[in-house]
């Protein structure tokens, strides 16, 4: 990914609605998986707007191959960070951890299944990982191609590679389900037209910005209850849960 990007996620995250409201779900679906101070890897960690909260909860280290993205992560105070990621974790060989987090990170890989493979093996015997990605191949939009993803899934596809990858699906859901009809509209409509735009990422007007945030926000209200039996059937996003075998 250009490392460009990364600056540009570091300015915008901590006001953009989308980024706010998946760490939001994100660290729900978390906690009702991981008991406080589990020993967590936060692969593909980024600018490390996620692994910052992780760490207040949990004993959390984080990956990333950017050097980039790992000046980010020392900006915000992060320590427990180096480089690697999911195809190259040589930087955490012989560790074990209780629980793997990949978000949005998979959709970059040439091979999924392979890296999943990688990633079981650093997993204590019950831990589990919990990956975001994007939906539906035919919400592809020029975001995808600057972010540099190989492709969107369904939700059988990728139950479908974290079953060949060893795991058992524990939870395959999508979410960011509020705003998918007013998305495919937009992309969609965009792709009709010719009127898509070139996929960069700014701040929503303030009240707009709000709105947003609380719509996809209120998910985690769902994705919570009835321990984790709730899901959506569509949505722009695809959450997972596998665990490696005991």
């Amino acid at each position: 990914m250009d490392v460009s990007l990364f600056r540009t996620f570091s300015e915008v995250e901590q006001h953009h609605w989308w980024f706010q409201a998946r760490r939001e779900i994100v660290l729900a679906v978390a906690e009702g998986l991981l008991p406080d101070r589990t020993r967590v890897l936060d692969v593909g960690c980024g600018t490390g707007y996620v692994l910052e909260r992780l760490q207040q909860r949990y004993e959390a280290f984080g990956l990333d191959v950017s050097p980039v993205a790992l000046e980010l992560c020392r900006d915000r105070g992060l320590g427990r960070i180096a480089r690697g990621g999911a195809e190259d974790l040589s930087s955490v060989a012989g560790s074990r951890f209780g629980g793997v987090f990949l978000l949005d990170v998979l959709e970059h890989l040439t091979d999924d299944v392979e890296a999943l493979v990688r990633l079981r093996e650093v997993l204590t015997p019950g831990g589990v990982v919990i990956i975001t990605v994007p939906a539906f191949m035919f919400l592809w939009s020029p975001h995808d191609e600057l972010n540099e993803h190989r492709r969107r899934y369904t939700r059988r596809e990728l139950s479908g590679v974290l079953t060949r990858a060893g795991f058992e699906v524990e939870r395959s859901t999508y979410f960011n389900a509020s705003l998918f009809p007013l998305a495919a509209v937009v992309r969609l409509g965009g792709r009709v037209l010719g009127t898509q735009g070139s996929g960069g990422l700014r701040v929503p007007p303030r009240p707009l910005n709000t709105a947003l945030r609380r719509i996809f926000a209120a998910e985690k209200r769902w994705l919570t209850r009835a321990k984790g039996t709730c899901s959506f059937p569509f949505g722009v996003s695809l959450l997972a849960v596998g665990r490696r075998a005991a």
